[in-house]
């Protein structure tokens, strides 16, 4: 895999559609095989692990500095089995954060979102990670800080 591209949570690689040309042959092969199998599902973030991939669409990846977790489809990679699950209605979706590090090193958008990963992170906002993967006390989290749901002053 190429330097400084996608992120590791407990072991997974996530990665977005955009950066896949940085990861090694096996690996895009894997992916494009679990999209194919999976009947070519909209997605935008990849999550390549040990047993599945995970093929999942974050709305408004580009607008919001902390897109929602909309729709998931997990292809195993013994059975290929598919499982979807869909979160659109969802009170409180599961969301993304420092989404900068999924992209190319090069992406033109990364400077701006990792500002924000940086300022954020100085505010110690990142800091309890049972709490900050849902919507609802991330918003909390960050109006404590005087901060709306896109990390800015309010």
């Amino acid at each position: 895999m190429g330097a400084g591209v996608g992120k590791r949570v407990r072991g997974d690689l996530y990665i977005h559609r955009s950066a896949l040309k940085a990861l090694d042959p096996g690996q895009r092969k894997i992916i494009e095989e679990a999209d194919a199998r999976a009947g070519c599902p909209p997605w935008n973030v990849a999550r390549l692990g040990k047993e599945a991939v995970g093929l999942l669409y974050y709305a408004d990846f580009e607008r919001d500095a902390f897109p929602r977790l909309v729709a998931a489809t997990r292809v195993d990679h013994a059975t290929s089995k598919i499982g979807r699950i869909a979160y659109e209605g969802s009170l409180n979706p599961f969301i993304l954060h420092r989404k900068e590090l999924l992209l190319l090193r090069d992406d033109p958008r990364r400077p701006a979102w990792t500002e924000l990963t940086e300022k954020l992170d100085r505010l110690g906002l990142f800091e309890d990670r049972n709490r900050i993967g849902r919507l609802s006390a991330w918003r909390a989290i960050l109006a404590a800080a005087g901060l709306d749901g896109q990390g800015q002053p309010l």
